[in-house]
């Protein structure tokens, strides 16, 4: 089975199939490659649509003007596309991916990951560990200090990710480019070496690819009983349009349950609009607005601002009970999306930080070049006006994923 993501960064996967072989190096139109053309199209893009150009941290023309000689000066279109990706990290955006892909490059975070780690300026941390992955079986765990990525030190390893000195980069840049390199290469074993305590660990982990794709081969949604309380967890797949179907199956199973559990820890490679609505319906009794929109290139190319609201209207049988929506370092795009609007329809959000992909996905072509470029050209908000990637759960809790023996989850809502 395969799925395909409309806003979410698995969409990013398909480009390999669905674009030229870089050997060939013409663009889609059929053009040879042209690396100043090219340049020109990816800048006047970023320019004129992307949403997250400039944020803390982040200086769009910094980090332009860092690479512009070297991919004015690429030879081949595969080595103008590496350049591109660089680029691409040093804005720190898991929802800014340039494609296509090869064994060399790095895995798409937050979807091939099951590590999340942090840099405290002294030292590099493992600060959350996702359920049902390979780190988590063989027994990988919070605050330990990381020392070694496949034999490299975190800062090499940051260094070959933005291909810039460690010490030009920014907090943001860092602590992305470091979660990247402990996702490893795109389907490749890794190795950790940690430090726990005074005891070094070295741990041989499998390809992260290897859980995304489990994940993607089983359920879209599992149901869970525990007296009064029911769950439903969601697999990864809220861009799929038969998961509205299936979800109002799972709540009609669940309905005589006096509290709900949404569990969204598993979403992080977002999903479509549809779908969310098709969920959320059957928690409002009439029309409700859930997040705004604002489009960036409205104000830069044509003047006058585009702003608006969606809302989720009624949508199927209504559950009566106690609501809560759960959701942590792997609810990504869509699943945050979810978060804030059951958020502003009255549900209680819980869950540590979540993991903040920025915007609604675009999938844009590169003039000159087969690059294919995925990144947010629509800014995002709660429906008060906060950046979505800022929202933090109702009920926050430090980490939220779940283990065999405990779910911090369940022990914040009280059960």
């Amino acid at each position: 089975m395969v799925r395909r993501f409309l806003f979410g960064s698995l969409a990013a996967l398909v480009l390999v199939s669905a674009t030229p072989s870089l050997a060939q190096s013409v663009d889609p139109a059929g053009k040879p490659f042209d690396a100043t053309a090219a340049w020109a199209s990816f800048t006047k893009l970023l320019h004129e649509e992307y949403g997250y150009f400039e944020r803390p941290g982040i200086d769009g023309d910094a980090i332009l003007s860092a690479f512009e000689q070297r991919a004015k000066a690429a030879k081949s279109d595969k080595e103008f596309i590496d350049v591109l990706q660089l680029i691409s990290h040093n804005f720190a955006d898991p929802h800014f991916i340039v494609g296509p892909f090869d064994l060399d490059d790095w895995a798409i975070i937050p979807t091939s990951s099951d590590l999340f780690g942090v840099y405290d300026g002294t030292a590099f941390r493992i600060d959350d560990v996702r359920a049902g992955g390979d780190a988590m079986a063989k027994g990988v765990q919070p605050d330990v200090t990381v020392l070694r990525i496949d034999g490299r030190t975190p800062r090499a390893a940051i260094e070959e990710i933005t291909g810039r000195p460690f010490t030009a980069l920014s907090a943001p840049q860092i602590g992305f480019a470091f979660n990247v390199a402990l996702a490893g290469h795109r389907r490749q074993p890794r190795t950790l070496e940690i430090l726990e305590g005074r005891h070094r660990r070295t741990f041989a982990l499998a390809a992260t690819s290897d859980q995304a794709n489990l994940v993607a081969d089983g359920p879209l949604l599992d149901v869970q009983r525990e007296g009064a309380l029911g769950i439903i967890r969601i697999n990864n797949s809220l861009g799929e349009q038969a998961l509205i179907g299936q979800f109002a199956q799972a709540l009609a199973s669940l309905n005589d349950t006096t509290t709900l559990l949404i569990d969204l820890r598993n979403t992080p490679s977002g999903g479509n609009t549809s779908v969310a609505r098709g969920i959320m319906g059957h928690f409002v009794d009439h029309d409700r607005p859930y997040q705004m929109h604002v489009i960036p290139y409205e104000t830069r190319v044509l003047g006058p601002t585009r702003k608006f609201v969606e809302f989720v209207a009624p949508y199927g049988v209504r559950y009566p009970g106690k609501v809560y929506v759960a959701g942590g370092r792997w609810t990504g795009s869509m699943g945050e999306g979810l978060m804030i609007g059951f958020d502003a329809i009255g549900a209680t959000t819980v869950g540590s930080d979540l993991a903040h992909l920025l915007g609604a996905l675009s999938n844009e072509t590169i003039e000159g070049s087969a690059a294919k470029v995925d990144l947010g050209t629509e800014q995002l908000f709660t429906v008060n006006g906060l950046p979505r990637e800022a929202y933090r759960p109702e009920t926050l809790i430090r980490r939220a994923e779940r283990d065999k023996a405990h779910d911090p989850v369940l022990t914040a809502i009280g059960r």
